[in-house]
């Protein structure tokens, strides 16, 4: 019963930091959804990915498999990130996950390709928000992939499965 309670707790504090600190709650996306994203915003060895809302690293993860040059994570609940660096240990420098809210933060410079897996009141800011990161990008094509919702008011480029994929 005790052990019960202990991974009843663990499991809604996983799930819920994330939505207590006004981002979405953790939903493991399955890997072959992740090789789609991957396809779709079409990631070779020149790209920087940023997982904005990163949970438990398996995009960050799949991303560097599939020989991204980087994979860097955002994720405001600590539990996750815990879990994602030691997950992504063996890539080194190359995998970075940070315990942050990306809305304050700046992106990396070389960043090439956003991965979103967001609820509707996080996605109502992206536009926005890549529109002020933009002067800060040396990329000239952003490619953003938004997994099962669409960003308000944009058409996307591509859409496959149940992605799509934006340009800026």
């Amino acid at each position: 019963m005790i052990i019960g309670l202990i991974v009843g707790i663990l499991v809604v504090a996983i799930i819920g930091v994330g939505v207590l600190a006004g981002g979405a709650p953790f939903v493991p996306t399955r890997k072959i959804w992740i090789d789609d994203a991957m396809k779709l915003a079409k990631v070779s060895a020149d790209d920087v990915i940023v997982d904005l809302g990163s949970g438990d690293g398996a995009v960050l993860k799949q991303a560097l498999k599939k020989g991204a040059k980087r994979a860097i994570g955002y994720e405001v609940n600590p539990l996750l990130v815990w879990w994602s660096r030691l997950r992504l240990k063996k890539f080194g420098k190359r995998a970075v996950v940070l315990n942050q809210n990306f809305f304050h933060e700046k992106l990396p410079r070389d960043t090439t390709v956003i991965y979103l897996f967001q609820v509707d009141k996080v996605l109502k800011k992206i536009p926005r928000f890549i529109e002020k990161q933009r002067a800060n990008l040396t990329t000239k094509k952003l490619r953003v992939v938004c997994f099962g919702f669409a960003l308000p008011d944009l058409e996307p480029k591509q859409k496959r499965g149940g992605m799509n994929l934006y340009e800026f």
